[in-house]
């Protein structure tokens, strides 16, 4: 085996090198915002992750959404109101973009929340195990109260009855999964309608909903809070989104953040102990959790005079957009992306401990808005209407890439795992796009060799 300073890291520059023909990657400018708790918390996490900065930036929100719960709100009618609830999906390749890794890092403090409160609900929960078992050798009828547990992650694990069962007991939650489409195949388990439908109704945070049940008594939900931060793969999204998830259902409430490129350092598996999370960039994520949980008297969040006018110049600037659209799938989408800008400015003030957006809040939550806006066209518009035959373009462009940017076909052929007069078909379509090039070299035996190679 190589010793630690045998090892050479694959640095930023040459993973941007690699990746060079195909980077119109989404990203996210963070010098627009401005300074700010929000902001030094985003700044720690990409200084010890691998995971793009805009996962890390997405899963954020997702989490302090989770911890802030249902007595936090805006209140614009007596008939409305907006919760702070997120539902994010970061979506990128499987294993090079770090997607779980990202969610696990953002997941730590209620991670720890989660742990020391179920500690001590097992205490509790045992000593009524006790209990019952004294009242039974005493033969005695005793009224003991079940102790009842609340969630801060919510089970992976959940179908639509377990997690009906405890919405009904919880505040707050969120809800992490680094396989989004498996998870929505698990809540369908045992139910007769479909979970997207169940989870699209609760997103609003209705007053009361009821779940029926066929076997036991239904259950009531007030006011059911969740947010909900999953993992996916954009072909996973393409496979199980119909025209009415796109138009007005269940994904248009998402926020999205797709990355594909991987642009950080690249760090060796026997490197990885050497990264320390005392960064120098380094912030108390703990206090600001455990502040949030604390939270549990109603808040009706204020605004400025200052940020409400600015909020409502980029809600007339939005209308304007969502006219002149042609994408009639973009309107469901972009309407929701105006409830979100007040979602993040009411979560960034509450890391400043403040229940009043001023204007630089606003500010960033509109720059951060209009990111995820660009995320939604690149969904609607590029990434949801590849088809089959430009995938493969991308892995053919690609593995001449990995492959030194020169690749005789015999060696395309046995990676390509497809038909030879496919492979043709798509080598011929490429060199008539100008995407790659054949070039010829004598070997030393003298026989000239074919080659293809990007043109960059």
């Amino acid at each position: 085996m190589q010793n630690n300073n045998s090892l050479k890291d694959l640095s930023k520059v040459e993973i941007k090198e690699v990746n060079k023909h195909k980077d119109n990657e989404i990203r996210f400018d963070l010098s627009l915002l401005n300074e700010s708790v929000f902001k030094r918390m985003i700044v720690y996490y990409d200084s010890v992750s691998q995971s793009p900065l805009e996962y890390l930036l997405t899963g954020t929100i997702a989490s302090l959404s989770g911890a802030a719960g249902k007595n936090i709100y805006f209140k614009i009618t007596d008939s409305m109101l907006i919760h702070l609830n997120v539902w994010a999906v970061i979506i990128g390749r499987s294993t090079v973009m770090r997607k779980t890794s990202a969610l696990n890092l953002v997941k730590e403090d209620l991670q720890r929340i989660e742990s020391k409160n179920y500690s001590e609900f097992k205490k509790i929960y045992d000593s009524y195990l006790l209990d019952l078992e004294r009242a039974a050798n005493k033969k005695e009828r005793a009224e003991i109260k079940k102790p009842i547990r609340k969630y801060y992650l919510l089970p992976q694990d959940s179908t639509i009855e377990s997690l009906s069962d405890i919405l009904s007991h919880s505040d707050r939650g969120l809800l992490t999964h680094s396989e989004f489409g498996s998870f929505l195949l698990q809540l369908n388990r045992g139910y007769s309608a479909d979970a997207k439908q169940f989870l699209t109704t609760l997103y609003d945070v209705p007053d009361v909903y009821e779940v029926s049940r066929v076997t036991k008594e239904n259950t009531l939900l007030e006011r059911p809070y969740i947010s909900i931060l999953g993992a996916s793969t954009i072909d996973w999204i393409k496979e199980n989104s119909s025209e009415s998830d796109l138009r007005s259902g269940f994904f248009a409430r998402f926020i999205y953040s797709i990355r594909n490129i991987p642009d950080k350092q690249f760090i060796p598996l026997l490197k990885l102990r050497e990264i320390t999370k005392r960064s120098e960039y380094y912030i108390n994520t703990r206090e600001i959790y455990n502040y949030l949980i604390g939270l549990n008297d109603k808040i009706e969040l204020e605004i400025t005079n200052e940020a409400a006018d600015y909020h409502i110049k980029y809600d007339l600037d939005s209308y304007k957009e969502l006219l002149n659209s042609e994408n009639e799938n973009e309107l469901s989408f972009k309407a929701r992306l105006l409830i979100y800008s007040l979602k993040f400015a009411g979560l960034i003030a509450l890391t400043e401990k403040r229940h009043t957006i001023n204007l630089n809040d606003m500010k960033d939550a509109i720059n951060i808005t209009e990111y995820y806006k660009k995320n939604v066209e690149a969904l609607l518009n590029k990434e949801l209407i590849d088809n089959d035959f430009e995938r493969k373009e991308q892995k053919i462009i690609s593995l001449i890439n990995r492959n030194g940017n020169k690749i005789i076909r015999s060696t395309l052929l046995n990676n390509f795992k497809g038909k030879a007069k496919d492979l043709d078909e798509l080598l011929e379509n490429l060199k008539e796009k100008e995407l790659i090039e054949v070039i010829k070299e004598k070997k030393p035996t003298g026989k000239t060799a074919t080659y293809y190679r990007v043109i960059k």
